[in-house]
């Protein structure tokens, strides 16, 4: 599936005493929600942020939009005064969307947000020449804008290891599975992945309940995933809200 459709806590200090930090899984969180007064939930993003590395995917209207919002700007701003890291959407459609479009929407979240990097979603998995020309020129337009800017790609399940291992880069990371739990108890690396740290990959799950979600994060050395975020949220739109055991699993990656 697509992904197009300010105060410490106590327990921080806890974290960092016992250097939970540095072995927690980062939660990679799609917040398709709108950052309004009556929403909390870019709140408790920069609340998890202080505690585990979170990285939210920026998302106003399926890209940039046409101007920028202050609403967004705010969030982003909490969020990153956190600790943690917010990127631009864009999608791709499988190689077929043009360069002009792409490049020209990575200069507006630039213009508009103070972005840490960009989400290329809707990317192809095959090692096609075309397809791989494709992708190196994105991630070159964006590394020209500035070097710090990260890129991940969401291909949703594991692709050729051309998208890692290929000269110049594709990507700085991968999203390697992305479904239903259903889906993702069936998950199984690739033996190529092995030879990369698992920090390079993201699993995204939605439609689990929260002992599935201690599961997955308890099995995240098992699949080779640095990055997770699971949501009980459902299709249409899974990524709407954060799950109801959000607090629950910030803490339980926080102890990976």
């Amino acid at each position: 599936m697509s992904l197009k459709h300010i105060i410490l806590i106590p327990a921080v200090y806890l974290f960092l005493a016992f250097g939970t930090l540095a072995h927690a899984t980062n939660l990679f969180v799609p917040a398709y929600f709108y950052p309004s007064s009556h929403s909390t939930y870019w709140g408790a993003l920069a609340t998890a942020a202080q505690t585990v590395n979170t990285t939210a995917i920026l998302n106003p209207s399926s890209g940039p939009g046409t101007s920028v919002d202050p609403n967004y700007v705010s969030a982003i701003d909490k969020v990153q005064r956190s600790g943690g890291k917010v990127i631009g959407y864009i999608y791709t459609n499988y190689g077929d969307r043009p360069l002009g479009d792409v490049t020209d929407e990575i200069d507006r979240y630039i213009t508009f947000y103070h972005v840490d990097g960009f989400f290329i979603d809707e990317m192809t998995a095959d090692n096609i020449p075309e397809n791989i020309d494709y992708y190196q020129q994105i991630y070159g337009s964006i590394k020209l804008k500035g070097t710090n800017y990260s890129v991940t790609g969401n291909p949703g399940l594991v692709p050729d290891e051309a998208y890692l291992s290929s000269n110049p880069p594709l990507v700085d990371n991968l999203v390697v599975f992305e479904g239903s739990i259903r889906s993702y108890v069936n998950f199984r690396p690739e033996q190529w992945q092995y030879g990369y740290s698992k920090d390079k990959f993201i699993h995204i799950v939605y439609n689990a309940s929260s002992t599935q979600m201690k599961n997955a994060f308890n099995s995240s050395s098992a699949h080779l995933v640095g990055n997770l975020y699971i949501t009980d949220d459902k299709l249409r739109n899974p990524y709407d809200r954060l799950p109801k055991y959000w607090d629950s699993e910030v803490q339980t990656a926080a102890t990976q």
